[in-house]
């Protein structure tokens, strides 16, 4: 046999495939036992070409040829062929091909074949169940993230939804960056178990913060896995925010009032208890809390008169005053039922500070209140109880309470009481000193004193403002906050109102009379007064009774008197048209509508006395009133501030040209015949 056939022998014994040598011509000379076993026919003496060509597909058939001219010029090289068996099935062969060259040109070949079909099957196989399941994971509706050492390395398609990116800028991305930082701690320690066991994590509830900056609620569960032969983490995500808010939206329901949205009954109550329990294990001093009943009067009149839906609107409304009334103390509000409120106010500082928002929650609540084309005026009962001393559980608490409501009931109501074991006699005094101010009225045990108004810059008086005061017989001269509430509780309100304008427009006549300068005098109107139908021809009278004329008195009222503009506005226009001028008392604190006030007949803003005390301290105050200020001078307005008391605060009003003042700065509240002495002097 030729050397050329011999000098590759070694091959057709140790070889494991096929091993076939091949003329230059192309007919098979030899052949190892592997090659004969694999065809059921001789291969001996054919040629290559003709065994090929009947044999391979005819995709590859323009590739053989290209081998068959390269094996002119290479003596060794490997390819692959594809052929059709006996069976017409593919397989496929991985061919090492040898060329072997002399003087007078190629002498043979040697083929090295190994068929590869059956892993060329397999890996198709593989290859198609990798397609499918990525294809499967990109429709599966929940996020999945794989992530390697802590780096996403791959995501389906709804993950990029939930991570609020694309695949190009989330693959790489570190886990870390979208765990919110309160979750961090746990989805580490979940993790690290997965090192030791095959099994997915349990279920954790947590939150993604996307690359939006959204906050999403989800479950997650992780599994070990090997991803392109590393080893790695598939984490499969579900976005559960729409069930989270529904439980919330249950939770609310269970504890809150369906009409007002405030916490009902069940919530109050369990607010209190855990607030007992809190200072019962609480042994250093803590600061007091207190339950308050809040009852609306003459509420059944309304739902009676107007039907349901208008009393529903009503306790809406009324719950919102009363929110409005803790003043930002620290508490709860609660609808008990029907038309009773319960506040639970925690840490408010002690009992001056409660009597201040039962203050401001009956003044909030007596405010008029429009229905159906009708004005209606309610007023609240207001029982306290503060633990310990009033009750040391929730049912003592929440009974004493009512206790002292119902005695503001029974007393007259539209006020508020704490609960006491003396309770029955102080609402005996609170019932004598209403008795004894009926027959102050009667007995001239009325007085007024005037606060001179003044022009800062030249220390100018231009007006002064009556001020009730009670000379009580056995307790002495009463300022007004310990009897006008009574007052204004017990309906005396208008004939007090009334009689305090008319003695202050006698002694303003009586001063101009004698020569005094020809200043006007200011008078607080109270609600009452301001509402009823006749208001006009009722200061018409007063003034014609006492001679003054009208641009000599001015009006006083208060923002909330306004919250019916378009009655408002008749009734100031009226007395604008009159002559008598309106002033704007306590601005800023009551809920008048600046788009109402640029259309009233208002002369003046009086700016109260809240913003003033904290003028030098507090830059929200100074802010406020610098506002006032500008404000009143766009609108035409004068603009005065009252309880002014130091230099710093007059400075700061001078700066922005607030020139007209009222406060203990230049004089307290001065009976008549000492604002006669101290200011009218050079005119006698």
């Amino acid at each position: 046999m030729e050397d050329w056939i011999e000098s590759l022998s070694f091959l057709y014994t140790i070889y494991p495939g096929l091993v076939v040598a091949i003329e230059a011509n192309g007919r098979i000379v030899k052949m190892n036992a592997n090659a004969a076993a694999y065809s059921q026919q001789s291969l001996s003496g054919l040629r290559l070409e003709t065994m090929i060509h009947n044999l391979i597909i005819e995709e590859d058939l323009e590739m053989f040829e290209r081998y068959k001219v390269q094996a002119l010029a290479d003596t060794a090289q490997t390819y692959r062929l594809r052929l059709h068996d006996d069976n017409r099935r593919i397989l496929t062969w991985t061919v090492d091909h040898f060329t072997f060259f002399a003087d007078r040109g190629i002498q043979g070949h040697h083929l090295c074949i190994r068929d590869i079909s059956e892993s060329v099957k397999q890996q198709s196989i593989t290859e198609e169940i990798i397609t499918r399941y990525h294809q499967l994971i990109d429709v599966y509706l929940d996020p999945i993230v794989i992530f390697k050492d802590l780096q996403i390395v791959f995501i389906n398609e709804i993950a990029e939804e939930t991570l609020g990116g694309t695949r190009e800028n989330l693959l790489g991305e570190k886990i870390r960056r979208f765990v919110h930082p309160d979750y961090w701690d746990s989805v580490v320690s979940r993790l690290q178990t997965l090192g030791a066991s095959d099994e997915r994590t349990e279920i954790l509830e947590i939150k993604v913060v996307n690359l939006k900056g959204e906050a999403i609620d989800v479950e997650v569960a992780s599994k070990a896995i090997s991803y392109e032969g590393e080893p790695a983490i598939l984490t499969v995500l579900r976005n559960i925010s729409a069930r989270k808010k529904a439980e919330q939206e249950i939770i609310h329901m269970a504890y809150h009032d369906a009409l007002t949205g405030l916490p009902n009954r069940r919530k109050f109550n369990q607010e209190l208890s855990r607030m007992i329990l809190e200072r019962g294990l609480n042994q250093v001093a803590i600061p007091l809390f207190a339950v308050m009943v809040v009852d609306i009067d003459r509420f059944k009149m309304i739902n009676d008169s107007l039907g349901h839906m208008y009393g529903d609107m009503f306790l809406q409304e009324m719950g919102r005053r009363i929110e409005n009334g803790l003043s930002g103390c620290k508490g709860m509000l609660a609808r008990m039922g029907g038309d009773e409120f319960t506040l639970l106010l925690e840490d408010c500082g002690g009992k001056d500070e409660m009597c201040t928002i039962a203050g401001c929650i009956t003044k909030a609540i007596q405010q008029p209140f429009h229905l159906n084309e009708y004005e209606f005026y309610v007023t609240a009962s207001i029982g306290i109880a503060v633990f310990p001393d009033d009750g040391g559980d929730a049912v003592e608490l929440l009974k004493n309470a009512d206790t002292a409501m119902y005695e503001v009931k029974k007393s007259g109501k539209n006020g508020y009481q704490f609960y006491t074991s003396g309770l029955n006699a102080q609402l005996k005094e609170k019932i004598e000193l209403e008795g004894e101010l009926r027959k102050a009225m009667k007995l001239n045990e009325l007085l007024l004193h005037y606060q001179p108004q003044m022009l800062a810059l030249d220390q100018r008086i231009i007006g002064v403002e009556a001020l009730v005061r009670w000379n009580h017989p056995t307790k002495g001269l009463l300022p007004p906050n310990t009897f006008i509430p009574i007052a204004e509780e017990s309906g005396l309100i208008y004939d007090m109102g009334t009689w305090i304008l008319r003695e202050a427009c006698r002694q303003m006549r009586q001063w101009h009379d004698a020569g005094g300068p020809r200043i006007p005098v200011s008078v607080n109107l109270s609600t009452m007064q301001f509402h009823q139908s006749n208001l006009v021809e009722y200061i018409r009278k007063i003034l014609e009774e006492t001679g003054l004329e009208p641009q000599y008195l001015e009006l006083e009222i208060t923002e909330s008197m306004m919250m019916d503009a378009a009655a408002s506005t008749a009734i100031l226009t009226e007395l604008s048209t009159y002559g008598v001028k309106v002033n704007l008392d306590d601005f800023g604190t009551g809920y008048s509508s600046l788009s109402y006030l640029k259309h009233l007949p208002i002369n003046k803003l009086k700016i109260d006395r809240s913003f003033i005390t904290d003028l030098t301290l507090s830059e929200s105050d100074r802010a406020i009133v610098a506002t006032i200020i500008s404000m009143a001078r766009h609108l035409k307005m004068e603009v005065i501030a009252e309880g002014i008391e130091t230099k710093e605060q007059l400075d700061f009003l001078l700066d922005n040209s607030c020139q007209e003042i009222q406060g203990y700065y230049f004089s307290r509240p001065l009976p008549a015949n000492e604002v006669e002495s101290t200011y009218f002097l050079p005119y006698h």
